[in-house]
């Protein structure tokens, strides 16, 4: 499990809310499954995986989900643009960059 320090807090059901929990380690295929169903549904395409940082964002509100399921996608998806950038990277990092060829 990781913590996730914003910059600048997002309400989240009623409350400021300063960091994010996250876990990646114990998601599963239908974690994974779901984030993408969830970022189709949006009206998205996910073309390359590893290379699309929004589908990313899915991905690490899928993580946050995780430790806690009250927290929905929506409400990671208003952190800021900049939090944003850093929550894509570490994604990107565990996923793809970390992984075995």
């Amino acid at each position: 499990m990781g913590v996730f320090k914003l910059s600048k807090p997002i309400l989240i059901n009623g409350e400021e809310v300063h960091e994010l929990k996250y876990n990646f380690e114990d998601m599963t295929a239908v974690d994974k499954f779901n984030a993408t169903k969830e970022y189709k549904k949006a009206g998205n395409v996910v073309q390359v995986q590893e290379l699309d940082p929004d589908y990313h964002l899915y991905l690490f509100a899928a993580a946050v989900k995780k430790e806690n399921p009250s927290i929905e996608t929506e409400d990671v998806l208003r952190m800021s643009a900049r939090d944003a950038t850093k929550a894509e990277a570490l994604v990107r990092d565990f996923f793809f960059l970390n992984s075995e060829a």
